[in-house]
């Protein structure tokens, strides 16, 4: 897949990422795209965690993306 959207589940290096930006938009450059790999190390405010934690976005070559398995739906 060569043109990615916002919000699409992908894989680089075996870790599972959202995309949050892509090239054109502020701090993405071209032929790059943002992507927030989650954040494990927060803990939910209901378990006594604090909340507030800035989200780190990476920008990495969208050459390095896969896309990922069609995702387990929960509810």
């Amino acid at each position: 897949m060569s043109e990615w959207r916002r919000g699409d589940l992908v894989e680089r290096d075996g870790l599972l990422a959202v995309v949050a930006g892509v090239a054109g938009d502020p701090g993405v450059p071209e032929d790059h795209v943002a992507v927030w790999f989650g954040e494990p190390r927060c803990i939910r405010k209901s378990e006594g965690g604090k909340g507030g934690r800035q989200p780190e976005v990476w920008t990495v070559p969208a050459e390095n993306l896969a896309a990922t398995a069609e995702p387990f739906w929960q509810h």
